[in-house]
């Protein structure tokens, strides 16, 4: 056999250094992607219960009635105490137990001084995951779902 035989093609290890260099580009790419995975989905749902606890105690504490709204211009949950969660884009939004439109947001739910609330069920879905936040109408308990 000559020489130029032998060098005409490519060897084991050049083949997966390349093989590598792709599944390592491709993973890249699909890690830099928009979107919001399963555990943004999470993150998302968990910062929801949050800022509701945070207003079921506030309205505890102050005495008056505090306020979870829906602000469809800002893609937001907004309580009175100023705080918001923001709603990622591909982030699908059902609210079952609004009463009342106030400034223009949908009020999601309303908590009372007694720490009772109006009570609401938040559904949060993208593509199959999906999240359920239910606020007690007795006791203003928060409680988070996976579906």
């Amino acid at each position: 056999m000559c020489d130029a035989d032998r060098e005409a093609g490519f060897s084991l290890i050049e083949v997966v250094a390349v093989m590598l260099i792709i599944a390592l580009l491709s993973g890249l790419a699909v890690a830099m992607m928009p979107g919001t995975g399963r555990a943004q989905l999470k993150a998302v749902a968990l910062e929801t219960a949050a800022l509701f606890r945070r207003e079921r105690l506030g309205a505890v504490l102050t005495g008056s009635n505090r306020v979870v709204s829906l602000d469809g211009e800002r893609r937001a949950f907004v309580g009175d105490g100023g705080d918001a969660v923001a709603i990622p884009r591909d982030v699908v939004v059902d609210v079952l137990g609004v009463d009342e439109q106030l400034s223009g947001r949908q009020t999601v739910v309303r908590f009372h001084p007694d720490g009772a609330s109006s009570g609401t069920v938040l559904r949060l879905s993208r593509h199959g995951a999906e999240y359920e936040i239910r606020v007690n109408w007795y006791t203003g308990g928060v409680a988070v779902e996976t579906r």
